[in-house]
């Protein structure tokens, strides 16, 4: 009991002070976002998204329409990374315009410095096939250097 008054004091001054004096709590850092890339639709009514990170750091979330998902995070290898950086680089800087495409195909939105790029299976523009086809390939499974944290969801 004696230590009692003592402690509360310690107590409440410790807690004085103002909130900039305090210490923010840390984050682990991550690198800036490098691509994001979603397939979207086509027969088996998925949502495909890709999110690459400018250290390699990635992850696939794909969606079954209405049968559950899965999120994987990986890195991705330096081959792969390296072929994606090299088709990133020579997408225009204007967006071509979207064709019409396969009626019941998928559509492919590619969000790239600022820049969303859209197009359609069957009429994906000359510009933008290689990266279109380089984040499709990681969508499916290749690149991924390493271990590979995988998560699926039930449907709710």
């Amino acid at each position: 009991m004696r230590y009692f008054l003592p402690v509360a004091v310690l107590v409440a001054l410790a807690g004085c002070g103002s909130a900039s004096e305090r210490p923010a709590p840390s984050r682990p850092h991550r690198a800036a976002e490098l691509v994001n890339f979603q397939r979207n639709g086509g027969l088996a009514a998925t949502l495909d998204t890709v999110t690459v990170r400018a250290d390699g750091a990635t992850r696939a979330d794909k969606r079954y329409g209405g049968a559950g998902r899965r999120f994987d995070d990986f890195r991705l290898s330096a081959a792969v990374m390296a072929r994606l950086r090299a088709a990133l680089e020579r997408l225009p800087a204007r967006a071509p315009a979207v064709g019409d495409g396969m009626r019941l195909g998928a559509t492919y939105l590619l969000r790239y410095r600022g820049r969303t790029y859209a197009a359609k299976e069957g009429a994906v523009p000359a510009a933008l096939r290689p990266a279109v086809a380089t984040l499709q390939s990681i969508v499916e499974g290749s690149g991924r250097s390493g271990k590979v944290h995988h998560v699926t969801q039930a449907p709710t």
